[in-house]
């Protein structure tokens, strides 16, 4: 079953606010001025082996933001019509992947550390983890413009 529309990619960005001082830098994020959903799970990813790749799925559901708080790694991303990627290698820069998007993460420098936040709770029934299956529900349609 084709969707109708398309998770738009544009606007994603969402810079987040920091302060530096003599001791650091704290890098902040506030669920209603920086993350345009109610935070429901939280989770980071480190020791990415070299050239090993995450994400890799897309989530009928969730929204997620995304932020590399240490190194790099580029996030691509697909609603069926469009890609964009982003190079994420800043604490104070972060994404948001709509729900109804396809999702890699690749490119990770040694020791990254990123940080996602979800919209839902982890439930295996949410996932489409075929990209087959996620242009077969999202993908362009033959007749489209």
């Amino acid at each position: 079953m084709k969707k109708e529309k398309h998770a738009p990619l544009d606007n994603l960005e969402v810079h987040l606010r920091s302060n530096r001082d003599s001791r650091g830098l704290l890098t902040f994020a506030e669920e209603t001025k920086d993350i345009p959903f109610p935070l429901k799970r939280m989770f980071w990813i480190t020791d990415v082996p070299d050239k090993a790749r995450r994400g890799g799925h897309a989530h009928t559901t969730c929204k997620e933001i995304v932020c590399c708080v240490k190194g790099s790694f580029r996030l691509k991303i697909d609603n069926g019509r469009e890609c964009r990627e982003f190079l994420l290698n800043r604490p104070d820069y972060a994404v948001v992947i709509p729900e109804g998007v396809w999702c890699s993460l690749e490119e990770f420098a040694q020791d990254s550390v990123v940080v996602v936040g979800a919209s839902e709770e982890f439930t295996l029934d949410g996932y489409i983890r075929d990209f087959d299956d996620f242009m077969s529900i999202y993908g362009k349609k033959e007749d489209s413009e």
